[in-house]
């Protein structure tokens, strides 16, 4: 049995032992003076002698008292005949086990092992893994282990130990104790003792740590205080992190041996837990390293903030981003945290994980009082991002009157760039400002292989789009989406838009391909459920309905708009663009409803612009002659007769009209006169515009 300390390790022992008919049994308790082998072997005999299985006169007088470099290979055989001759079964239990670290000692408990009688049972119980062979042992299943995971505490148990000191927890702070002790019975004894009586106990809890007094006390009497002192400095040193890998601590700690040393903490059951089945990551049991760390902070505190520095380099060197920020906070180092933040937001954004760098960047505290231009910039972005006008316009204010022409971490080349791309990317400022914008970064951003040309590419031809330039539009658009730097979320908005401009070009097969191409980027960063993704969504709605896949168009838009109205993400204009693809389509499908439902919120949105806005306002136009057309048919359509309904019911499938009129029995002929008669009284002059105008008035 192998567990750190508090794990029960002996009541368990004990309470197997006698539980039922208890067995014979000789208990040992050992401690460092039992590395010597006539020591060790001296007790064991005693205790062998106090449980009734006495060695012969000459063999027990030569252990107990000659003491001789030989005793022990001349007892060993006499322990093992003695236990032979034993009638019924006895237990061994050789306690403590860790402070035997004598080779010569390992060795004679591995040959009483090997020549164990079937009556006879050895248990170690142990801190840490003993120096034994024990890969034999597993092998021919002559070994039953328990260890400190299968000595925890489950929840169940805990309440009921809480509940026997008259203790009560509610659910949510059971589990927070549980998550907290990690199930370490020592903990959630102590834990326990300091509940009882409390009128309070739930907000106990909520601060328990490895600060509490009994907890601390605990630990640092029985596990640090034992270790070399440069043991101790190791686990001290690497109590500031949440996660270490051997060389990280190599470069926290300054030594060139972690993972020696790790191996070492790991075999002495120092409450080290592997992460993963590699072997490469480690954390320490939560309360265990909050006690280390106070160690650490009372006896050096002048060692915190430069612990952290380093783990903040090790982590930055190694794209370990999140935990980079982090300690470079710990260390005092909140431009460094900045800078680090600002070189890495994109990325993060890109995968959807925007709410990560706004954590940051509230971390940073106010980011007015930044000395680094960066962390203004990034909080522009995330601003932007997330569509909060106000604190996007004082971002930009601020970053106006910064003179800096020097580039930023993420790669823009100044101040002025990241402003004129933000501006152009989301266009706050109108279709005009969207457009000037884009010109001046495209201007600043010179390299065609950078993200940050993409991006202005990108705004460039949507600025065209809202303008109503298609022809300028689309060979900035298609710059854009086929650049290899653009970010995911800035290729899903080009190929968009180009699905968009196709359209209106008059080319449905390219616009379903950009479409199909930008679900494609939604679905490979996993984003169907971001709001930027909704353009995505409008464009493949358009395609679909386009080829008369009506149901399928319907649900692809209102998943889309859903998702839009989640967020203003991605700026004013998403939502525009979305209300005026899903209104005219639907208006084209017949759902005249769902179109006279969208077009006001449409306007209202549009409204705000005042300038550049004929194109886009002609878009919506024409949606209005869409629905005062398909009124006027509704009003001239002729009834129509049983057959011909029957035979329009099956126009909306993909039948041909020959199956048609197996389907019902009919002449192929007799089918084309009734779908001639059809389209005839209802205005149409396809089978597609025959099914969208039946659809509209209710007729199918």
């Amino acid at each position: 049995m192998a567990a750190p300390a508090g794990y029960g390790k002996t009541t368990v022992v004990a309470q197997w032992l006698h539980a039922g008919t208890p067995p014979t049994t000789a208990w040992v308790s050992l401690d460092p003076g039992d590395n010597d082998p006539d020591r060790l072997w001296t007790h064991v005999a005693a205790a062998l002698e106090r449980a009734g299985c006495p060695l012969p006169i000459d063999e027990l007088s030569r252990v107990l008292g000659h003491r001789s470099a030989g005793a022990p290979s001349a007892v060993l055989p006499a322990i093992v005949n003695a236990l032979a001759a034993m009638p019924d079964d006895l237990v061994l239990v050789l306690d403590d086990f860790q402070s035997v670290q004598s080779p010569a000692c390992h060795e004679q408990v591995e040959f009483l092992i090997r020549n164990l009688p079937v009556q006879a049972h050895l248990v170690i119980v142990t801190r840490s893994d003993p120096g034994l062979r024990l890969g034999r042992l597993r092998v021919s299943h002559d070994l039953a282990e328990l260890r400190a995971e299968d000595l925890a505490f489950t929840a169940p148990e805990a309440a009921q130990m809480l509940a026997d000191q008259g203790v009560h927890l509610s659910e949510d702070t059971l589990a927070q104790l549980m998550e907290r002790t990690e199930g370490w019975p020592a903990a959630l004894y102590l834990a326990t003792l300091s509940l009882a009586g409390r009128a309070e106990p739930d907000d106990f809890v909520r601060r328990f740590t490895g600060d509490n007094r009994f907890i601390g006390d605990y630990l640092t009497e029985e596990v640090l205080s034992r270790q070399p002192d440069r043991i101790r400095d190791f686990i001290t040193a690497l109590s500031i992190l949440e996660r270490f890998s051997a060389p990280l601590c190599d470069h926290v700690a300054g030594v060139s041996d972690s993972a020696v040393l790790l191996h070492e903490l790991e075999r002495t059951n120092l409450f080290l837990i592997p992460l993963g089945v590699d072997g490469e990551w480690f954390r320490f049991h939560h309360i265990f390293a909050a006690v280390a760390r106070s160690e650490l902070t009372f006896t050096h505190p002048e060692r915190v903030q430069p612990f952290h520095a380093l783990a903040a380099e090790w982590f930055a060197a190694n794209g370990h981003i999140s935990e980079a920020v982090q300690h470079s906070l710990a260390a005092g180092r909140a431009d460094d945290a900045a800078l680090l933040i600002h070189a890495n937001w994109l990325e993060y954004a890109d995968a959807g994980r925007a709410a990560t760098v706004i954590g940051w960047l509230e971390s940073l505290g106010e980011i007015s009082g930044s000395t680094v231009p960066a962390a203004r910039a990034t909080a522009a972005w995330m601003a932007a991002l997330v569509g909060d006008e106000p604190a996007l316009a004082e971002h930009l204010a601020a970053l106006d009157s910064v003179v800096d022409d020097g580039p930023l971490p993420d790669g823009t080349r100044s101040i002025e760039s990241t402003t004129a791309l933000i501006r152009g990317l989301f266009g706050y400022g109108g279709p005009l400002d969207i457009l000037a914008s884009a010109q001046r970064a495209l201007e600043l951003e010179t390299d065609d292989h950078s993200r940050f040309h993409a991006i202005a590419q990108c705004s460039l031809g949507h600025a065209h789009y809202v303008l109503g330039d298609l022809d300028q539009a689309i060979t900035a658009i298609r710059a854009a989406a086929r650049s290899a730097s653009a970010p995911g979320i800035v290729r899903v908005l080009a190929l968009s838009l180009q699905s968009f401009i196709e359209s209106e070009r008059g080319d449905r097969v390219r616009s379903r391909e950009c479409a199909e191409l930008a679900m494609a980027v939604v679905d490979a960063r996993g984003l169907r459920s971001s709001p930027q993704a909704s353009l995505a969504f409008a464009a493949l709605g358009q395609a679909q309905a386009a080829a008369g896949k009506v149901d399928d168009a319907r649900t692809t838009l209102e998943l889309g708009l859903s998702l839009r109205r989640q967020s203003n993400a991605q700026g004013v204009w998403g939502p525009i663009h979305h209300l005026l693809i899903t209104a005219r389509v639907a208006a084209q499908l017949g759902a005249s409803s769902l179109a006279y439902e969208l077009l006001p919120e449409l306007a209202e949105r549009m409204s705000r612009f005042s300038e550049g806005m004929a194109a886009m306002r002609s878009r919506e136009d024409a949606i209005h002659h869409l629905l005062s057309d398909q009124t006027t048919v509704d009003v001239l359509g002729e009834p129509l007769t049983g057959r011909e309904l029957d035979v329009l019911r099956l126009l909306q499938g993909s039948l041909s009209l020959q199956e048609i009129a197996s389907h019902l029995f009919l002449s192929a002929n007799t089918v084309k006169t009734h779908a001639r008669a059809v389209y005839r009284k209802l205005g149409a002059h396809s089978r597609t515009e025959a099914v969208q105008i039946a659809r509209r008035q209710s007729l199918i």
